[in-house]
């Protein structure tokens, strides 16, 4: 593994710039603690939690919400794992082949296969990924809050995402909601700062024997805006292409692309993509207060309080110390900008 490997990260040896996040997560487990990562995409949500169960020496059990939105069909899958593979893998992630499970014996069957799991291998720590982009959040915090009151000495979650969705009904529960007054751990991770992106750039590139002058790499680093996901790709392309301008241009187009998926995956939410949308096309061209965004999109107070209130828990937009929003994440400010000229 290298610090360009476009994998998520296991092995904490190259996990660039989050020491003190890594002390704070294994401390957190330690104590069995349940934690929420939050935070954009592509900033090392899911490596920070892959590496802090590696650091305990723990197997790394991870539910990815991309892959599968399903929670239910996906833990009850990953608790059925035959007990040759516990012994033979260090990490497990799940097969995402769809199995046919009633929502109303779904506790049931986990608690079989939960007992059955245990007897194995002892206290386990699941990562679930990306949880924002999971159905039936009503299911998925029943669930949650029955393994939260039965097993929170032998299961522990790590649920990454941004907090929307299913995320949103975790980390802020209603008084009806099951996981009401359950105690999870929050963390919130940031952007790397511009001297540590330089630096990751630095590191990097000498890792694999490349060159990228101090011009090229504040570039690479004001186009990608510290985030790792970005950074890394950046990266990868480069050992590929050996051109630092072509990698920059192959990212961006890349990133795009992802992006793009992103926004219809919001869609598959039913969160009114083309709303969103639609206000980030004034936000991309430059930094504008509500009620101008209002007077540009002809939205009502209600309808604008929400949606941007999306943007900013999906963390694409930010708000400035005038109360401007402005997109936050560069690549969806780049789309945003090729989708307005189409």
């Amino acid at each position: 593994m290298t610090l360009f490997d476009t994998k998520p990260k296991s092995d904490p040896r190259f996990l660039y710039g989050r020491e003190k996040e890594l002390d704070g997560l294994v401390e957190s487990l330690k104590k069995k603690n349940w934690v929420i990562i939050l935070g954009p995409r592509r900033v090392g949500k899911t490596s920070l939690a892959e590496c802090a169960i590696k650091r305990m020496g723990r197997k790394i059990f991870l539910l990815d919400a991309r892959e599968n939105n399903n929670f239910i069909e996906s833990l009850n899958k990953l608790l059925a794992t035959p007990e040759s593979s516990l012994k033979v893998k260090a990490e497990i992630r799940v097969p995402y082949t769809p199995i046919n499970i009633g929502a109303e014996y779904n506790k049931t069957l986990s608690k079989k296969n939960l007992d059955s799991l245990l007897k194995k291998v002892g206290h386990i720590y699941i990562i679930i990924d990306e949880a924002q982009w999971l159905v039936n959040p009503r299911k998925v915090v029943m669930l949650l809050a029955h393994l939260y009151d039965y097993y929170y000495d032998s299961v522990t979650f790590i649920i990454t995402g941004s907090m929307i969705g299913v995320l949103k009904s975790i980390v802020e529960p209603g008084p009806s909601s099951p996981l009401y007054g359950r105690a999870i751990t929050e963390m919130e991770i940031k952007r790397w700062q511009s001297s540590i992106s330089l630096s990751f750039l630095k590191t990097g590139t000498a890792e694999l024997g490349l060159r990228l002058n101090e011009k090229m790499a504040i570039e690479v680093e004001e186009n990608l805006d510290g985030l790792p996901g970005w950074l890394t790709l950046f990266g990868y392309n480069y050992a590929q292409v050996k051109n630092p301008n072509i990698a920059l241009t192959k990212t961006i187009k890349e990133a795009k692309k992802i992006v793009s998926q992103e926004l219809k995956s919001i869609a598959e939410l039913g969160i009114g993509t083309p709303k969103l949308i639609e206000v980030l096309r004034v936000l991309a061209k430059e930094p504008v207060r509500f009620v101008d965004i209002a007077k540009a999109t002809n939205f009502n107070n209600t309808s604008l309080s929400k949606y941007l209130s999306t943007l900013n828990r999906l963390e694409y937009i930010e708000k400035d110390s005038k109360s401007r929003y402005f997109i936050s994440d560069p690549m969806l400010l780049k789309f945003i900008e090729e989708k307005a000229r189409d």
